[in-house]
């Protein structure tokens, strides 16, 4: 840095390090850096170490260096990132690092409730003990039942058996979901996958309510992504009794017994979900919350050679967003954050006067999932691809999981001609943000739009009177 034409480089190290209470041999360095006032420098450092240290090779250096910075300030850099996964998974992985909350949509035995078992696997080395086991401890299925009216099968109820009229020997008994996100909160450098099966067995506003309310509080800080608690704090012996159960981490417990019992950050919930006479419809309330993937392909020659799903390593910077809205991401990617809102502008126009427009929640999850997709600019073949065809493949993706699910009704709400000029509203859009997207000269290279591929396909539904995103 220079500063009235003089370098000043040392000097402003020496006196950042001073402020940090270092010493030479110190091993640091500054991820954030700005100038305020005209004469105040703010900035972020990460202390690696109190002394040098030598390694064997620069990929044992950098893991070690990666390890050590705080899980809420990753970035989405590539750097961090492995981007050589499986190419059929990248939509769930940065799905679930936009939101953690997922819905798998699809009919029966397509292996819905495998794949979260599997996206869990894939967070420990491949052969270690823990890939191995048929239920890595970081993946939790629970059964919803068809009588579930409210979260006492989740979270947990208190019961007053055996208690006496004071009240005294009133207990708490806590649910799966409960004791799963305690179970998280003791390893915070890992991901864990709760798998809620048949979710829509039972009607999910009545018995998530709670989640559903909180997922929405998610607030990034310097402490991390921070939530309402799930389970307020009480000052009856109950509450005392409850967090001595949930974990023997005596900082953990003090943390549960100040704050509440908060989602924690690496904790990703996934529902399966059957759309039939069995099952209830969702809201749009849920809907809004969750982003939606569809699984109906069904290849009936996979799954034969090999018994695990071959996604790739995944951790906490491929699975767990330290941004949570717009504004967390909109600074650093102003010019791929504009395209998305030009498009959005758009289609939202397309929805005015009609149940389905967006708003703000949408919106910032249309720019989280763009730009958690933009270090993974490789095609199968390892070439590389144009950003605008990044930007324009995430788009579409967005675009069936958060607009299209939600579209449902008779030909009074939902006719064919809205269908079509919506579809002619993302095909445009799409190829403003990639003018050659859909290349009609070379039949192999032509983007197949899963977006346009569902409209197509609710548009032949309205045949029966009546159309719906749901298969």
């Amino acid at each position: 840095m220079t500063y009235k034409g003089e370098e000043i480089n040392n000097d402003c190290y020496r006196k950042m390090a001073f402020a940090l209470g270092l010493n030479e041999e110190s091993a640091w360095f500054v991820n954030e850096i700005v100038i305020k006032n005209q004469d105040e420098l703010h900035f972020y450092a990460y202390v690696l170490g109190d002394s040098t240290q030598e390694y064997a090779s620069n990929d044992l250096r950098r893991k070690d260096f990666l390890s050590k910075i705080p899980i809420n300030r990753l970035t989405i850099s590539s750097e961090y990132i492995n981007t050589d996964i499986s190419f059929l998974f990248r939509p769930y992985i940065t799905a679930i690092k936009s939101k953690p909350f997922l819905l798998l949509a699809g009919i029966s035995g397509t292996g819905k409730s495998r794949i979260v078992r599997e996206l869990a696997r894939a967070c420990w080395e491949e052969g270690s003990a823990e890939y191995e086991e048929h239920k890595p401890r970081n993946f939790e299925m629970v059964q919803v039942k068809p009588n579930w009216h409210d979260s006492s099968e989740l979270l947990g109820y208190v019961s007053r058996i055996g208690a006496d009229k004071d009240g005294n020997g009133v207990t708490f008994v806590a649910g799966d979901f409960l004791k799963f996100i305690a179970r998280a909160w003791e390893e915070p450098d890992v991901p864990y996958f709760l798998c809620l099966d048949e979710m829509n067995l039972a009607p999910v506003e009545q018995y998530f309510a709670e989640y559903l309310s909180v997922v929405e509080s998610r607030k990034a800080s310097a402490e991390g992504v921070m939530t309402d608690p799930i389970l307020k704090k009480s000052i009856e012996p109950w509450y005392f009794n409850l967090c001595a159960e949930l974990t023997t981490d005596d900082d953990l417990r003090q943390q549960f017994l100040n704050k509440g019992i908060c989602i924690p950050q690496n904790l990703i919930v996934i529902g399966t979900v059957n759309m039939d006479e069995t099952t209830f419809s969702f809201s749009r309330k849920v809907l809004d919350r969750a982003m939606t993937i569809e699984m109906n392909e069904v290849d009936l020659e996979g799954g034969l050679t090999k018994r695990h799903e071959q996604i790739g390593k995944l951790g906490i910077a491929e699975l767990v967003g330290s941004a949570v809205e717009g504004v967390d991401v909109y600074a650093a990617h102003k010019n791929v954050c504009d395209k998305v809102i030009a498009y959005l502008k758009v289609v939202n126009d397309r929805l005015d006067g009609t149940p389905f427009k967006i708003a703000y929640r949408t919106r910032n999850e249309f720019l989280l999932y763009v730009v958690n997709n933009l270090p993974y600019s490789k095609n199968e073949e390892g070439e590389e691809l144009d950003q605008n065809f990044v930007i324009a493949r995430a788009l579409d993706e967005i675009t069936n999981m958060k607009i299209l699910s939600r579209i449902e009704g008779d030909e009074t709400k939902v006719s064919e001609k809205f269908l079509k000029g919506l579809s002619d509203a993302i095909k445009e859009q799409l190829e403003l943000v990639c003018n050659d997207l859909f290349n009609k000269d070379d039949a192999e290279k032509e983007y197949q739009s899963i977006s346009l591929a569902k409209l197509d396909e609710m548009t032949k539904k309205l045949v029966s009177g009546y159309t719906s995103f749901w298969s």
